[in-house]
């Protein structure tokens, strides 16, 4: 995990999670519990770590989602995620492969860039503003966790009260 804001670079993972605490995210660090090569399914892979985070945070499901160069209709896919928006439920994603972008807006301070690789965990709360892009490599596979059934909704408008704040 890297965090690139106006003035530096985070590299270090404990850094950057006191970074994002103060904007109220949250981020871990996994390793896959399972090294049998015949196991391929990530949700098998890390599944006391995705129960733990489930049971800490009161979520009730989880999923896979994996994007790549192959993906059809990869981009028109993507331009709901590259426009800044937020959701009404938290964000989480746990990178099994690949790697991508979460822009933050946190409205009081300058937006900043939150690049997550394999093995990262990062949960950005309901109603915090963001947007999501892939990088150059055009590959990510994420485990995403979710309070109710899996869905994905976003919201483009900026709440009221997030203006006037």
């Amino acid at each position: 995990m890297k965090i690139k804001t106006k003035d530096k670079l985070i590299t270090d993972k404990n850094e950057a999670k006191s970074f994002l605490e103060r904007y109220g995210l949250y981020a871990e660090f996994w390793s896959p519990e399972v090294s049998d090569p015949n196991i391929s399914d990530p949700l098998v892979k890390y599944a006391n770590q995705i129960q733990r985070l489930k049971k800490r945070f009161n979520y009730a499901s989880a999923d896979v989602c994996s994007m790549n160069s192959n993906t059809k209709n990869m981009d028109k896919m993507l331009d709901a995620f590259v426009k800044e928006h937020h959701h009404t439920d938290d964000e989480v994603r746990f990178t099994v492969d690949g790697e991508g972008m979460f822009g933050v807006n946190p409205i009081t301070d300058p937006p900043f860039e939150v690049y997550v690789e394999t093995g990262d965990l990062l949960l950005v709360p309901a109603n915090t503003r963001h947007w999501f892009e892939l990088t150059d490599k055009k590959n990510i596979c994420c485990i995403r966790v979710f309070k109710d059934k899996p869905k994905w909704e976003a919201v483009y408008e900026m709440p009221e009260k997030l203006i006037q704040s």
